[in-house]
Formats: C-alpha cells, structure tokens, sequence
C-alpha cells in the first residue's frame, strides 16, 4: 500500500483524514519515504483524533504508572515515544495504518507478561495497549467463548464460573490471554483438550492492511493454521472464540519436598508423564527451586473433578514425605490466584527453554546441572531460580493434530516430551551477565547430553523461550517455510516483521548472544 492507498483507506473506516496532513506533509503524500520514523507526528495524530481518552504521552504520570503493568522489569524499563489504548478493533486498524504511514514501529500488549525487554513494548515507538478490550461473551448455544485480548485468564475464569463453563487457558491468573493463546497455551485441562491454541474455533485479526478479518478452519485456513503458534506475526488478533467446556470445581495445590527427596520426585515425575494415558484428568509441574537459602522441590498437582483425595496417579507423590500441602477443591479462578504467588512482579526476568524425550536420567541430569550452576550466583540480590518440568503428554500431542494441525511441529510419534521452563528472577541489572550466562551453560550442556543419549527434539516452546532462542525454526524447516509464504501473501510489505519487530520473528532470535 502506498501513500495514498492508506489514506483512502482510512477514510473508508471513518477516520478524519484532515488529522493528516502533518504527516503527510513530513512523509511526503505521494509515495512512503523511507525516513526516520515519525513516531512524534503519529503520536500527535492519534492524539488529535482520538484525545487523551486513548492515549498516554510520556512524561506524564499516567504514562509512568503504566510502567507497573508489566510482569518484569526488563519490560519496564522500555520507553515508547506514547502508549495508544484502542477499545475497539476499528482503532487497532487504524493504528496499524498510522503505522505504516509514518514508518513508526510499534508493539501490541496483551497481558505484558513476557520476560524480556520489547517483547510486548517498544522503545521509542508505539506500544499498543489492549487492556481496554475486555470483553468476554459466549455464544448461544454456549460451545464458543469470545474473548478479548486485554483479559488476563482470571478474567476470564471468573466471568465463565457462574455460567459453569471454562476455556483452555493459563494457569497463572494475572498472565493476558493473547500472547500466551498464540504461543501455544498449556493449562491444566490439556492432557484432555490439548494446548489454548488447539482450541481455538475462530481468530478477529487485523491484518497489514488495516482488514478485520474473521479466520476460521474454514475460512482463511492458511492463517487459522500460521496462528496456531505462530505468534504476533500475522496481525493483531482483537477476539478469540475458545471453545468452551463444562466446569464447575477441581481439585489441585502444591506440595513441597525437602533436598532429600529430589530422586523420589523425579521419578514421580516420569511416571506420570508414561501413565498420563491413563487418567488425563490430572496434570503437573515439577520444580526445583531456590530461596531464602534454601533448596526444594514443589509438585503442583491439579486435577478436573471435584475430589477429596489425591487420584491414583498421584499416588508416588502422596507417598513421598512431604513439608507441606495446599491441595483441596478450589475453583479454577482460586488456583490462578494461588499460581500467581510463584510469579512475583518488578524483578528482572530471564526464561530459557527446551524439549527432550521423556527419560529419568536426563531429567536427573538437567536438575544437577541446575543446582551446579545455581550454586555461584546464590547470593545475587533477589534471587529466585527454578528448574520447571512438565511432561507433553500422548493427550495433548493427539490434539495437535485436530482441525487440520498447528505450526508447532511436533512429531506425537516420538513423545511424550519432556518440556523445560529455565526461570530466574533477581534484582539488580549489575547481574543481568552473571545470571544469564549461567541460563545459557544449563540449555546448552542439557542440550548437548540430550544429543548424545539420542533424546534431543528441536522444539522451543514460545512463551518459556529466551530472547537468544529462535523459535520459529525449531518448528522445523518445512513449517517455518510454510509460515514465511503464509506472512508474505497477507503482508508483503513486512509490516508485522519490520513495523512490529518484537518478540519472535520469522527472520530468528529477537537478540543475537549471549
């Protein structure tokens, strides 16, 4: 699109094209110079048309405050030149177009619970906040909840729990439903239903062109495909319909171990991971963690029904001595909550992840190479690691398949998987090398181990990765091509690979190191 395709198009959609001619003037209104970004004279636009109803300009103390919205420091300390607030799909279209036009890049937020800096924002250009899209609706017949990205999932829990419904969604209650949707989604309905992204039955997208498209299997089956997994590549998605499912109350909680019974853990751990077939109502997470001087392992154990005691497939959990113990019945919304304790705001931030065949001696060794490495930075300020194990189970993989597949890649033939979320918190930017460096020796050493006992897979989980992580081409070769031609017939221009440079893109890593 050029200059004039733009404006014309905005003035199709209602927007007062006079508000332009500033930037059209700076720009030049007969073809897109290729300038520095006008982020001030956009910034301005939006302002002029929208007031300071939708707009945060810095230095403000609304605009400093918004800063606090954000999970990690490392997003915090990002500055955009203004932060736009849409509250309707009409006005994200409109932002993309002021984008294009003015060569300001931008970043959409959803939830802003991402680990690193410009993930969900952007320096110096805009940051689109959709905190005001909070809509959450279900369909007649109640088999479709449509939900706007600026819910976190205990939005959107406690608004289903009176109509005895859920979705698949997080497990942490203050994380955004659109980053974590479109990176592949785990909850604790998964072993049943499969990932948030395989239960998906439609996408509202606005697409490079200013478009708002509805994309179904059915219809734009290409990009309900690229979505699955695809990330912020494709457009900024306004609505997902989730599919929905009865739920009333669950049984789930933590259950922490001593040092001692780290060996009875894991193989707890795999156990489950091989019986999972048996009883997919249960899920887990395993971790081995670090404060306050002190060593542990904690079972997050969850499971569907409503029960009074640990299921059968718990039951080498039970048995194993244990320090405490939260579990009970509780509403999907109350576990959230209790999740959202293990997931502190304002420290810096740094996940890595990878994916092995499930195997006790390479999950033995992965957890030793945690604690070796752990060991030197134990007395960094605020420090707070975790080693987090979970299984990709026979049941989730089997889902993947549905509606015509997603982007992931991931072979069910050769699972189930066993998936690591590498995660240290700490406080002070002094540390940041000295914390990552150790993240980066455990990935590669695990990964090298995995390789030589020929349990290695590809796969890098989007939503646990680290900015030096390429996850696109983990999907493998041929779906990374698939999703490069999808992107290249919807947006030839590159505006969400080159407008939108954050997070990850189809090109590699957000950052190259460490």
């Amino acid at each position: 699109m050029d200059a004039p395709a733009i404006v014309d198009t905005l003035d199709a959609k209602g927007f007062d094209v006079s508000l332009l001619d500033e930037l059209l003037a700076a720009q030049g209104a007969d073809s897109l110079v290729k300038r520095s970004p006008l982020c001030s004279i956009a910034c301005k636009t939006l302002n002029l048309a929208y007031g300071d109803r939708l707009i945060l300009q810095s230095e403000t103390a609304q605009y400093d405050g918004w800063t606090a919205n954000f999970w990690s420091d490392m997003q915090a300390q990002v500055n955009p030149y203004c932060i736009f607030q849409p509250k309707s799909n009409l006005e994200v279209s409109v932002l993309v177009l002021i984008s294009r036009l003015s060569q300001c890049p931008f970043a959409a937020k959803s939830g802003g619970h991402a680990a690193f800096a410009g993930a969900s924002s952007i320096e110096g250009g805009i940051t689109v906040d959709l905190r005001m899209m909070m809509d959450v609706s279900v369909s007649e017949d109640k088999k479709v909840a449509y939900i706007q990205p600026g819910n976190q999932w205990y939005d959107v829990y406690t608004k289903l729990e009176p109509l005895g419904l859920a979705v698949i969604g997080g497990r942490v209650a203050e994380i955004g439903t659109g980053g974590l949707t479109l990176g592949g989604g785990i909850s604790f309905f998964s072993n049943i239903y499969g990932w948030a992204c395989d239960n998906v039955v439609s996408y509202e997208l606005v697409t490079a062109t200013g478009a708002i498209v509805t994309v179904t299997k059915d219809k734009y089956p290409d990009l309900y495909w690229a979505l699955r997994g695809g990330g912020n590549n494709f457009g900024i998605v306004t609505k997902f319909g989730l599919a929905t499912f009865d739920q009333g109350k669950m049984w789930g909680g933590v259950v922490m171990y001593a040092p001692t019974e780290r060996d009875a853990t894991l193989h707890a751990y795999i156990n489950f991971g091989f019986n999972s077939p048996d009883d997919p109502k249960a899920a887990l997470i395993l971790v081995t963690g670090f404060s306050s001087g002190f060593y542990f392992t904690i079972a997050d154990l969850e499971y569907t029904d409503p029960i009074s005691t640990a299921p059968g497939i718990f039951q080498e959990f039970v048995n194993i001595p244990h320090l405490s113990d939260t579990t009970g019945t509780k509403s999907l919304s109350e576990i959230a909550l209790e999740f959202n304790s293990s997931n502190p705001h304002g420290l810096r931030e740094s996940y890595w992840t990878a994916t092995f065949k499930l195997d006790y001696e390479l999950a033995a060794y992965i957890t030793e190479l945690f604690l070796e490495n752990t060991a030197p930075i134990e007395n960094v300020a605020g420090i707070v690691p975790a080693c987090v194990m979970q299984v990709i189970t026979e049941g989730v993989l089997t889902h993947m398949a549905d509606n015509g597949g997603n982007a992931l890649g991931l072979d069910p033939a050769k699972g189930p998987y066993l998936l690591l979320n590498l995660a240290y918190m700490w406080t002070n930017a002094a540390d940041d090398a000295a914390v990552i460096a150790r993240a980066d020796t455990i990935i590669k050493a695990a990964i090298a181990k995995s390789k030589g006992m020929g349990l290695d897979a590809d796969y890098l989980y989007m939503n646990y990765a680290s900015q030096y992580q390429d996850v696109i081409a983990s999907y493998g070769a041929e779906n990374k091509a698939k999703l490069v031609s999808i992107s290249e017939k919807y947006d030839p221009a590159g505006v969400f690979q080159q407008l939108q440079p954050g997070y990850f893109k189809l090109s590699g890593p957000p950052t190259t190191g460490p």
